[in-house]
């Protein structure tokens, strides 16, 4: 029996096809499942500002983070993905929001400063390729450090690229003077 996996369409309408296998040389109609679009909400953040938008998707359509979509003819990278849980990635049918970054936007690392005193947050920019190592002398405004962990989305790494980065670990250094 025929199960038709290998044919070729031999005219198109809507979304009835009419195909030939090329295993058995069957001819037979078939209509194409329609894809259900759903609304996602997204949430594209420029630092500081934010604006919600809402674009049409399948609803089985995985999005994943740092996945590069394209939305009104601009490119946004998939930031965060706000579901039931927190995840890494999702089907659209199960996501209550996507927070998105732009493409040309530059990295804002998020840096915690130890020195003899306390700890210090501080924000700096870089470019998504930037890579970032332990034990890298680093400057912030006046600050002169030395990189001790860095917290990845993965996890903590010895080494990553600005873009993987969700914050790095750092202690005072003290230049010769």
């Amino acid at each position: 029996m025929c199960k038709h996996k290998n044919y070729e369409v031999l005219r198109k309408r809507g979304r009835q096809e009419l195909r030939k296998c090329k295993s058995c040389g069957e001819i037979y109609k078939t209509v194409i499942d329609k894809e259900a679009l759903i609304k996602v909400n997204a949430v594209v953040s420029y630092f500081e500002e934010s604006k919600k938008v809402l674009f049409d998707a399948p609803e089985d359509k995985i999005f994943r983070i740092g996945d590069l979509l394209e939305i009104n003819g601009k490119k946004y990278y998939v930031n965060h993905i706000g579901a039931k849980r927190k995840v890494e990635f999702a089907p659209a049918k199960d996501i209550n929001t996507l927070y998105l970054i732009p493409e040309d936007l530059p990295v804002v690392l998020k840096i915690t400063l130890k020195n003899e005193r306390s700890h210090l947050s501080l924000r700096a920019f870089s470019e998504k390729d930037e890579t970032f190592s332990k034990g890298d002398n680093i400057t912030i405004d006046e600050y002169d450090m030395i990189i001790d962990k860095i917290l990845t989305i993965r996890g903590y790494k010895s080494s990553a690229t600005a873009s993987d980065i969700k914050r790095i670990y750092c202690t005072q250094s003290f230049k010769g003077g």
